[in-house]
């Protein structure tokens, strides 16, 4: 089988596992790049990187804007957060060996794997206060608006330095941070976490990468038709399968994964 199949047939089945869980890209490329074509940390995460600059949100953020679920304010704070803390956190990657990274990448993943695993829980309603948008509470609500999106930027800021540390998107640790921090419900957490997927969030630190050497364009060009159909093939399946009991699933394998990596790479620097 050519390389170029491969690597189609890849992008396909990292495409399916996308639609299918209703995670970003980077978080199943990754591992993939790294496994099954022994690519290194570093290089995974800048190719992963470059995936992610198409609009790959706008498909899944149109059908949330239609049913109202979507903060364009805050979906800008978090793009600009994105956008800021991929650049500070793609930098200090590449300041750490490969090995470290792989660790690291590893806690990341367990981390990861417990935010996607809050998701499946049932979706509480708005809470009280985000509910009094209105009457005698709206001038207040107004007053506290501007402190409310700076902390939203701070968050997506911080999201952003993993997400650029590790070559992935951050929606999966983004939403429950909405949720938990700033009373979002599900829903809207979902839909306004996609405004930071449309613009190109990640180019700073794609751009850092690429700087390294650390980007394989053939590799992510020969990816991109994959994950793009496969993503669509998910999204059909998932419709069929239960969401919730799929991103368990999901969420075991990569607290599975990431264990391994923490302990490969212990093995590596003390029996190596």
């Amino acid at each position: 089988m050519s390389e170029a199949v491969l690597l189609l047939l890849l992008g396909l089945g990292v495409g399916i596992a996308v639609g299918l869980m209703g995670v970003g890209g980077g978080i199943v490329l990754v591992p993939a790049l790294i496994y099954l074509l022994q690519m290194d940390q570093h290089v995974a995460q800048g190719t992963s990187l470059l995936l992610q600059l198409p609009p790959i949100g706008i498909g899944g953020l149109y059908f949330y804007w239609k049913q109202r679920h979507v903060d364009l304010r805050a979906g800008f704070a978090c793009a600009l957060g994105f956008l800021c803390g991929g650049y500070f956190g793609s930098n200090l990657a590449l300041s750490i060996p490969s090995r470290d990274l792989h660790a690291l990448f590893g806690m990341f993943l367990i981390f990861a794997a417990i935010m996607l695993w809050r998701q499946t829980r049932s979706p509480k309603p708005a809470s009280a206060e985000a509910q009094a948008a209105s009457g005698p509470r709206a001038d207040a609500a107004a007053k506290k608006n501007g402190t409310r999106m700076l902390s939203i930027f701070l968050v997506a800021s911080a999201v952003g330095v993993m997400g650029g540390m590790f070559g992935v998107g951050g929606g999966v640790m983004l939403v429950p941070l909405l949720v938990l921090l700033f009373h979002f419900d599900q829903h809207t957490a979902q839909g306004t976490s996609l405004v930071a997927l449309v613009p190109p969030t990640g180019l700073l630190a794609f751009l850092n990468y690429w700087h390294a050497g650390d980007v394989r364009f053939q590799v992510g060009f020969l990816l991109m038709p994959g994950v793009f159909l496969g993503a669509l093939a998910g999204s059909k399946l998932a419709l069929r399968l239960s969401p919730r009991r799929m991103r368990r699933v999901f969420a075991v394998m990569l607290f599975l994964l990431g264990t391994w990596q923490i302990i490969s790479s212990w093995v590596l620097a003390h029996f190596r």
